[in-house]
């Protein structure tokens, strides 16, 4: 989802660093290094959110649309581009093809993320 909204955001600040560079566990060694901790005491494990909406996930698609921060910032410069409709539509598909319930009343996408352990 956050491969999708970038085309529709305004440039982030200088030195931003995306949240998507946390799931890459040499990206994540290298930011705790810098930090003065060792690669050997961090630790990684790939695990899975499942979102569970009751609804379609055009629905769903709207929830992140009203509450989900890089998602409202997505559509309101889409708003300025006149690519509204574009980016409702691609987040549609992606939510559609990743829905493990299609049924009109619900609602469910597996998320996996990297799990990042630090011993301190």
């Amino acid at each position: 989802m956050l491969k999708i909204s970038p085309a529709d955001t305004p440039p982030h600040a200088e030195g931003f660093v995306s949240p998507m560079t946390w799931g890459i566990e040499s990206n994540v060694i290298e930011r705790c290094a810098a930090a003065g901790v060792p690669a050997e005491k961090i630790s990684f494990e790939r695990d899975t959110f499942t979102f569970n909406f009751p609804g379609t996930p055009s629905a769903f698609v709207d929830e992140f649309r009203k509450y989900y921060g890089p998602t409202m910032n997505a559509f309101e410069a889409a708003e300025k581009s006149g690519r509204t409709g574009g980016l409702q539509n691609e987040l549609e598909a992606l939510f559609n093809s990743q829905n493990k319930k299609p049924r009109e009343d619900a609602t469910s996408i597996p998320a996996t993320f990297l799990r990042v352990t630090v011993a301190v």
